[in-house]
């Protein structure tokens, strides 16, 4: 009976690292749909208001977290990577990477969190501090949802590039 419990435990180690892998191969292939990345905000807002009120709260205006990172520093201004003491904001991004977010980034008036990105497309959601429209760097997309200031975005290089004339 141990041996089968501990041929079933490798198995599991094996191949759950493996399919994990394999989605986010296929994530940076195919872009996930909107409806994809709204529920995902939906099943993960807890997790991204801890973040989000964190990252508002900071005295930082430009701050990034990126799903390679050890869940507990973040990069902040020049200052360069600042440790998150607040242990509730560290597992909250660490189960947004588990969950499939890519990064997190502060920028003066917006937070955003993508969840969706190929070499010159990203998609997620945004989070407007002031209240007004995020301006994204190559943002082709913004579509308000149900919660105030929240929204799903879309960038989109190639598409940025032949609307601003710039192709």
């Amino acid at each position: 009976m141990k041996t089968h419990i501990q041929v079933i435990l490798i198995v599991l180690a094996v191949i759950c690292p493996t399919i994990v892998l394999g989605q986010s191969f296929l994530r940076v292939l195919v872009p996930l749909s909107q409806e994809t990345t709204v529920k995902a905000f939906e099943n993960n807002k807890y997790s991204i208001e801890t973040v989000t009120n964190y990252l508002r709260d900071s005295s930082y205006s430009m701050m990034g977290i990126d799903c390679n990172g050890d869940g507990k520093t973040v990069f902040a201004n020049v200052d360069g990577y600042i440790i998150i003491d607040d242990l509730q904001v560290r597992y909250a991004i660490n189960r947004l990477f588990r969950y499939g977010y890519i990064t997190i980034v502060k920028n003066k008036t917006y937070i955003y969190f993508q969840y969706s990105s190929t070499l010159d497309f990203g998609s997620g959601v945004v989070y407007s501090i002031d209240g007004s429209q995020p301006q994204l760097q190559y943002l082709t997309k913004l579509i308000p949802l149900s919660d105030p200031n929240w929204y799903y975005y879309e960038e989109d290089y190639n598409e940025w590039r032949k609307r601003n004339g710039t192709y």
